[in-house]
């Protein structure tokens, strides 16, 4: 079979002209071209790149996008500081165990100690691709099986899948040939790996029997066995520098994902170049559909005759004539239509907009990149009909442990299994179950409640004031897990601490944190050009901001109001405009109480004017978190989380009096503990309800377990009448804690930091709005429960059911 040739010809560009989307004074560029595989399932289309660029191409996915760049023709590490087994994973190429041939050219960028080729078998088997593409420096199951030529001069074989020594990748011994010069700053090298079936053997010493590690190096396996063989070879002069063959490898340890890898180690950690990688043999499987970029996904909203749509790319090196065209297919003509053009800008973004659409009728649109790649969907009629279904998402970490950093999966309590790294019970990316789920449910609206991601999952925060790169690594995994529902839902948006790369967020009216300053002070720690991005990414496409001009340091604004399908909406800004978590000034003295800000003046505004607006359509408040403390100490007793909107409490009680006068429920994310109450202002429950939905999938824990039973409870646990750690007053009409208690995860576990999904109660929210029946119904579904299942139901103190007029 012909080799195949995966084209990735470009060179570098420094971060801050990338960043900024400039292509420097000189810099000669060639058409990027994109076109569709074509031929035997062997073929992959050529791909002609600028001179330089950090977008490697669409069958790769760089870990971390900071971390590699095109150079010189050459997919280049570039990674600042630890060096070590950086990654970029090819999509298209799984392997299945079956005879294969890899090769790759690879070079050193920069003198030192590591090593570069392939890391092959990611995964655990059956796994989504794209949990296989997330193999990272930490070592544990399903990390795969290094084939790689060291500093030193040697072709090795090193381990990838050892759980408790997560950075020594030690060699595995096998049968070695060659001069092995040491690697030096100019060479110019060809890699090539060969797999072959054997029949029958004993396992090779220190290799993983499967792709998820469950068996003994020494388990003797009469079948399915290959034998790898590793050479590198002086490109001009083919002279074989260093061979190494490995028998009796189990078939299963080549089966999954397919990487590139260039590792430095410490004092002095080199980094290394790889280009034209080339795939032969029945044991390579060939999957175009699996291709990412240029156009990665849209966002939009109608609203009247308003369309409004983001259109992200792939971070690379914008030209100043980039745009992006939506096109409609007109059914009477038979022919797509122009309706709007926009250039790409901050974010890679393209921010589109037509103001004379129809939403009376659904359209099949398409979105094209100006230098090739589109991407396809649908903006449904606004319904029409006497329902309104409203699917809520929040919280979706991308894994419990990190993928960088040393950790252990070992369970500590009973029925616990191992968290195996990159196994779907550690690697929660990419929610498949969840989006399928929440696509079965046949959603008229996603709202997205913020948290998509977490500045600290699957890699370590990057520490810089604006960390674009690292951000859309992030960002882009969210929009990839769930662009198959975002390309044919509207979808809102709003963003919530962690989507700022803060643990907290008191916004203080978008004043800059001071320095050094106390984890609980009000402000933005990063720079506010960067808040901006990240709200321009997430939040440009929702309807437009009522009240527009930007808070302190220019920083945007989103909130605003708006109609659709019968329902009428206002979407909150909980953290922006908030007083600084402490309550104090700088001199550190207490404020007075009727000074701290929860909403804001102009937000409060807007609720007034949601109020007034004379409409009697049904009301719905989309915030970041609950107007309440809802949670409790390890003894039981009522806990205050100043990251909740129970504080500060007169700008609760001011908040909730115009939510309750505008007739409206209040939809909220952000706890991680899926509940519904019914607040309190004055009295018990004589406010409005409020239903959070549970996290999407998150690590860190709350529990609601009082320690006495409560007046007026429902029947359902730790129900009934609530006063919090501030004074606010609340009716709980259902919680669902996780299955293990507040006492016996921080027992065993130090903290409330917890991955085993099976025992948490994760998923997503619908709020049902039956305008027929004027009724709410709102349920809290787990993440992976069919909800097309015979007997599926959602999680227990669910649905709940409020009239218009109860509201």
């Amino acid at each position: 079979m012909p080799a195949v040739l995966l084209a990735a010809n470009v060179s570098g560009v420094t971060r801050r002209a990338f960043v900024k989307g400039a292509v420097a004074a000189g810099t000669a560029t060639v058409p990027r071209v994109l076109s569709a595989p074509t031929g035997p399932a062997e073929a992959i289309a050529g791909v002609s790149y600028p001179v330089e660029d950090w977008w490697l191409g669409p069958e790769l996915w760089a870990n971390r996008l900071q971390d590699w760049a095109m150079r010189n023709g050459r997919i280049t590490c570039v990674a600042a500081s630890e060096r070590q087994l950086r990654t970029a994973s090819v999509l298209t190429r799984p392997l299945n165990g079956g005879p294969a041939q890899l090769q790759v050219n690879t070079g050193t960028e920069i003198a030192g100690n590591g090593f570069s080729g392939f890391l092959v078998g990611t995964g655990e088997a059956g796994t989504d691709y794209r949990r296989a593409a997330l193999v990272l420096s930490a070592s544990g199951t399903g990390g795969g099986l290094l084939c790689v030529y060291s500093s030193d001069g040697s072709v090795q074989f090193r381990r990838h899948t050892d759980e408790v020594t997560q950075f020594d990748y030690p060699v595995i011994p096998a049968s070695t040939s060659g001069p092995e010069p040491p690697r030096a700053v100019g060479e110019r090298v060809r890699l090539t790996l060969d797999v072959a079936a054997q029949s029958t053997g004993v396992l090779a010493s220190g290799v993983t029997a499967t792709a998820t590690g469950d068996q003994s190096p020494d388990s003797v396996s009469p079948t399915a066995l290959v034998s790898l063989t590793l050479r590198a070879v002086e490109i001009g002069t083919g002279t074989v520098l260093s061979q190494a063959v490995l028998l009796n490898v189990p078939a299963s340890s080549v089966t999954g994902g397919l990487a590139l890898v260039s590792s430095g180690s410490p004092s002095p950690a080199a980094t290394y170049w790889l280009s034209n990688l080339r795939t032969a043999g029945l044991g390579v499987e060939w999957h175009p559909e699996r291709t990412f970029g240029p156009v990665v996904g849209t966002l939009f909203t109608q609203t009247g005759s308003t369309l409004k749509m983001t259109v992200q790319l792939v971070p690379m090196l914008l030209q100043t004539d980039d745009v992006v065209t939506l096109k409609v297919f007109d059914d009477v003509a038979g022919s797509w239509v122009r309706r709007t053009v926009a250039p790409v800008g901050p974010g890679f973004t393209s921010t589109l907009r037509v103001d004379d659409w129809d939403a009376t009728r659904g359209w099949d649109y398409r979105v094209v990149f100006s230098r090739g790649g589109s991407w396809s969907g649908h903006v449904p009629a606004e319904p029409s009909t006497d329902h309104l279904t409203i699917a809520t998402l929040c919280c979706t970490k991308a894994a419990h442990r990190q993928l960088d950093r040393a950790t252990s999966g070992v369970p500590r309590l009973p029925g616990e299994e191992t968290l195996g790294l990159y196994t779907s019970a550690n690697v929660w990316f990419p929610y498949e179950e969840l989006a399928s789920n929440i696509a079965a449910q046949h959603p008229d609206m996603l709202v997205a409640l913020g948290d998509q991601f977490y500045e600290t999952s699957p890699t370590v925060k990057d520490g810089d004031l604006a960390p674009e790169l690292d951000f859309l690594y992030k960002y882009l995994m969210w929009l990839w897990s769930f662009r198959e529902l975002t390309r044919r839902i509207p979808c809102v948006v709003a963003i919530d601490d962690h989507d700022v790369y803060q643990g907290n967020l008191w916004g203080d009216g978008g004043v800059a944190r001071p320095a050094g300053a106390a984890f609980a002070a009000g402000g933005y720690v990063n720079s506010a050009e960067w808040v901006n991005t990240v709200q321009r990414v997430q939040c440009w496409h929702d309807p437009d901001p009522v009240d527009p001009a930007p808070v302190a340091q220019g920083i945007t604004v989103y909130f605003t109001t708006f109609a659709y399908g019968g329902v009428r909406f206002a979407l909150l800004e909980d953290r922006k405009f908030k007083t600084g978590g402490d309550g104090r000034d700088d001199a550190g003295a207490l404020l007075p109480p009727s000074s701290l800000v929860l909403l804001g003046e102009r937000q409060e505004a807007l609720l007034r004017s949601f109020r007034d607006d004379g409409s009697s359509a049904p009301a719905v408040v989309l915030t970041q978190t609950l107007f309440g403390s809802l949670v409790t100490t390890a003894d039981g007793s009522p806990g205050s989380g100043r990251d909740s909107n129970g504080w500060p409490p007169l700008g609760r009680k001011r908040a909730l009096r115009l939510v309750k006068s505008a007739g409206a429920v209040m939809l909220g994310g952000d706890t991680h503990l899926a509940s519904f109450v019914r607040h309190g202002i004055d009295a018990t429950e004589d406010g409005p309800v409020q239903f959070t939905a549970p996290a999407g999938a998150a690590s860190f824990q709350r529990w609601f377990e009082p320690a006495a039973t409560l007046a007026n409870a429902t029947g359902q646990p730790h129900t009934g009448d609530l006063v919090d750690g501030f004074g606010n007053a609340m009716r709980v009409l259902a919680v669902k804690n996780m299955q293990w208690t507040q006492a016996e995860v921080t027992a065993a576990y130090g903290d409330s930091m917890y991955g085993h999904r099976d025992f948490k109660e994760e998923g997503y929210g619908l709020l049902r709005v039956d305008l027929a029946k004027r009724v709410h119904v709102f349920e809290s579904w787990r993440w992976d429960v069919d909800p097309t299942a015979l007997r599926a139901r959602p999680m227990g103190g669910w649905p709940q059911t409020v009239a218009f007029a109860d509201a």
